[in-house]
């Protein structure tokens, strides 16, 4: 009778161990893509003028990390408040280093590239801020998602076509502005998230 105890307990123990496990692989996939910003920083410069493709496949490959641990997070219900941190940091240090990588290249682009930094740098200290004081962190939305999808696909087209300056500038303003429209759309989600949790104290 103890055996069989025992040999339940241990399996009991292997299952929660293993759901612990498996419930942080969104947040190493998202590791993961913070670890793939060097290596694509490095290859860009390396490759530019010969093979681009090289670089892109390691964008491309961000990109497909960062819809697998969305994907795995939601479906499994392994959302974490780590990962709600993570996952847009990798999102902002992969974009923010394609925008830099092409500032050096096409010099107009450098004013855009400076405003979308200062645009991320501001999202990431109020992230913070909010964190630490409210000890929450605001969900991504559809309008979230919607521009990284935006901003994926006309870098994807920037390697691609060896677009000139004006058309490259044409094509980022747009994400940079729904980038600002997401923003003001977080602050007053945590504005409201902040007034609820005041509510329920008073109450």
């Amino acid at each position: 009778m103890e055996q069989v105890y025992c040999v339940k307990l241990k399996k009991f123990n292997l299952g929660i161990f293993m759901k612990f496990r498996l419930k942080h692989i969104p947040n190493i996939l998202s590791a993961v893509r913070i670890m793939l910003v060097p290596v694509f920083i490095y290859l860009f410069f390396a490759y530019y003028e010969s093979r681009i493709y090289v670089p892109l496949c390691v964008f491309l490959l961000a990109g497909i990390t960062d819809v697998l641990d969305g994907y795995l997070a939601r479906r499994n219900d392994w959302i974490t408040n780590l990962g709600k941190l993570l996952d847009p940091l990798a999102d902002k240090l992969m974009q923010c280093s394609v925008l830099v990588c092409f500032a050096a290249k096409k010099a107009a682009l450098q004013w855009l590239a400076c405003m979308f930094i200062a645009k991320e740098l501001f999202m990431i200290c109020g992230a913070l801020i909010v964190l630490k004081k409210i000890k929450v962190t605001v969900k991504s939305h559809w309008y979230g998602k919607l521009t990284t999808a935006a901003f994926y696909l006309i870098a994807v087209l920037a390697f691609l076509l060896d677009i000139d300056e004006k058309t490259a500038i044409a094509l980022f303003i747009p994400v940079l502005a729904f980038e600002l429209f997401c923003m003001v759309m977080y602050i007053f989600d945590t504005l409201r998230i902040n007034a609820e949790k005041k509510k329920e104290k008073s109450e």
